[in-house]
């Protein structure tokens, strides 16, 4: 057995275990590198998701309790509130943006009602949604760990390995 040495990347491998240039560990460690960083993406582009899906939960709230205040009726065309950002918005666009399809101009006490209950049922698939997603999430970074600590392994043992063919 001969170990290969390459001056631009150090120790490339064990004779009988190089194909390419590469020992197999180290290229089981490349392999287990790119895995993790495909999970990486993957929790990332949900976390992303995630934090859309709580800031439109964080509206449908704020809609909700502008529409707790009105109990006795309301008039969705002049009637404002603040949404998550900050921004200022017509009851009647936050109440088409968080599940009513076609709301009135002017709402009486029980539509009113009805209003709140179908924000409601909105909020409560945002939220679990949210939950659905926050389990893919930990199963993503599970993932990482996991081809992470692979790869550890796979360079450990392969830097073992070489140790001890140089050491003999």
């Amino acid at each position: 057995m001969s170990v290969h040495f390459n001056s631009a990347s150090g120790l490339s491998g064990v004779g009988g275990d190089v194909v390419g240039g590469k020992s197999l560990s180290r290229m089981f460690a490349e392999l287990q590198m790119l895995a993790s960083d495909n999970a990486k993406k993957k929790a990332t582009d949900l976390m992303d998701t995630i934090r859309t899906k709580q800031k439109k939960l964080k509206d449908a709230y704020a809609c909700k309790q502008a529409l707790q205040g009105k109990k006795d009726g309301v008039n969705t065309n002049s009637t404002t509130y603040k949404d998550a950002s900050g921004k200022t918005v017509k009851l009647k666009e936050g109440m088409k943006k968080n599940g009513i399809s076609n709301p009135g101009t002017k709402l009486n006490k029980d539509e009113v009602k009805a209003a709140i209950a179908r924000i409601n049922t909105h909020i409560e698939s945002l939220g679990t949604d949210t939950q659905t997603q926050m389990i893919r999430l930990q199963d993503f970074m599970g993932q990482y760990n996991n081809f992470l600590q692979g790869a550890h392994k796979s360079i450990g043992d392969g830097k073992q390995t070489l140790n001890a063919i140089l050491s003999r």
